[in-house]
């Protein structure tokens, strides 16, 4: 699918944002994880969650779909059995990170591989010397520190210190860590997406796992924990209603409603409406509902470690803000999907932009877009970052291969579309 984006006259309306996929695989792996029946109500539901249950399933659990978009899961105990084939974890980063810390918890081999982005591009080796300093043993087959991947149990507990940039090595060997046999000590270098960590802490503190935290930087955790069987309902995702709300503030004559959004939730993306209103963005609550209109932004200079699935999107606000906008300490977006700071330098400059290219980000200046023929990069977030920026170019743009957008937003080219958005599919 390629989507064919015009310059849009205004945006009006109310977006209906996806629940957050996060907090959606944290549940199921904690339902997996505890004693009895859980029901997961309104996930989001997609490939990578299809390849999520269908890992967990090799585990031991059980994963059932019902009316409602609800999912009940007869979980493990802890008791966590060898699968018996390869785990496919298709594209998902945080399915190979998490499960490979799960596999540390039984006691035979797992081979666990994916796509060529988890072949190529996802490192692995900061997760793979913590588990072997924790009495399991993994290996990435190719020895270049990516997947496939073969582990094998048990995680001992004791002490393990590894590099933290990357919030989903540490957030699976947490998760891990309570089904040890022994207490475990973890010590993290250069601690990073901190919010991602704590939302895997919300969900330890939900369950009741045993465990003290100082600073991200210092964790310890009690090991052999047991839960119960839980009720959750996932929350709407921040980082999908970040679109719509910078494709208002920077199309003329907008106004766009975002209603259902949680404001005490940990996830960090929330962050970036912040953000956006220090830039003089035009975002309030109102009725209960987030109403963004079009504004008049000045650039900045932007630390997106706590929210660093935005620097596409980031990246596109800096075309429009008067001055200069610098997005930096994000060099962990080169390990995603794509190289996401790359992928936004091409695609940017290939529009006209004012843009410069650094190891941990980018400089944008304020510019005048046109209309361009751009790759997906098989990127959900490059694809809805480039489609908003479409909105404001001169002329049509395209851009090649879109289905990967299914990754989080699934209906994003039709919610736009109803703002108003000059969208079609081809």
């Amino acid at each position: 699918m390629n989507l064919v984006i015009d310059p849009c006259v205004g945006l009006h309306g109310t977006a209906k944002i996806p629940p957050n996929k996060s907090h959606s695989f944290r549940a199921l792996i904690m339902a997996g994880l505890a004693d009895g029946e859980s029901k997961i109500v309104a996930p989001a539901v997609s490939n990578d969650w299809m390849f999520a249950t269908e890992a967990l399933e090799m585990f031991g659990a059980s994963v059932e779909p019902h009316a409602g978009n609800v999912w009940e899961v007869q979980g493990t105990g802890g008791k966590l059995r060898t699968p018996t084939d390869v785990i496919n974890c298709g594209n998902s980063g945080i399915i190979l990170r998490f499960f490979t810390a799960l596999a540390g918890c039984c006691d035979g081999y797992t081979v666990l591989t994916g796509d060529h982005s988890l072949r190529h591009i996802r490192p692995m080796n900061p997760l793979v010397e913590a588990m072997n300093q924790l009495g399991a043993w993994a290996v990435c087959t190719k020895g270049d520190g990516h997947a496939p991947m073969v582990v094998r149990g048990r995680l001992g507990g004791g002490r393990a210190e590894l590099e933290g940039a990357d919030s989903q090595f540490v957030s699976g060997l947490l998760i891990a860590s309570c089904l040890a046999d022994a207490p475990t000590e973890l010590i993290v270098r250069n601690p990073g997406e901190k919010p991602w960590v704590g939302v895997t802490l919300n969900w330890l503190d939900r369950v009741g796992a045993e465990y003290s935290n100082e600073n991200f930087e210092h964790y310890r955790v009690r090991g052999q924990s047991r839960w119960a069987g839980f009720e959750y309902t996932v929350p709407r995702d921040w980082s999908g209603a970040l679109y719509p709300i910078v494709a208002a503030l920077i199309t003329p004559n907008s106004e766009v409603r975002v209603p259902d959004m949680d404001m005490n939730d940990p996830q960090g993306d929330k962050r970036v409406v912040d953000v956006l209103r220090e830039m003089g963005g035009r975002i309030e609550m109102r009725d209960g509902c987030l109403v963004a209109r079009t504004s008049r932004l000045t650039g900045r200079t932007i630390d997106c470690n706590d929210f660093i699935d935005q620097l596409p999107v980031l990246a596109v606000v800096g075309t429009v803000a008067e001055g200069e906008t610098t997005l930096t300490n994000a060099s962990i977006c080169r390990g995603k999907e794509c190289d996401r700071i790359k992928g936004m330098y091409e695609c940017l400059t290939a529009m006209g932009a004012d843009v410069e290219e650094r190891e941990d980000g980018l400089v944008v200046r304020k510019s005048t877009l046109q209309g361009a023929r751009l790759s997906s990069y098989q990127d959900h977030r490059m694809v809805m970052s480039m489609t908003v920026a479409a909105l404001v170019a001169g002329g049509r743009t395209i851009i090649e291969d879109c289905d990967c957008v299914k990754k989080t937003f699934a209906r994003f080219p039709e919610q736009m579309m109803s703002l108003g958005a000059e969208i079609r599919k081809e």
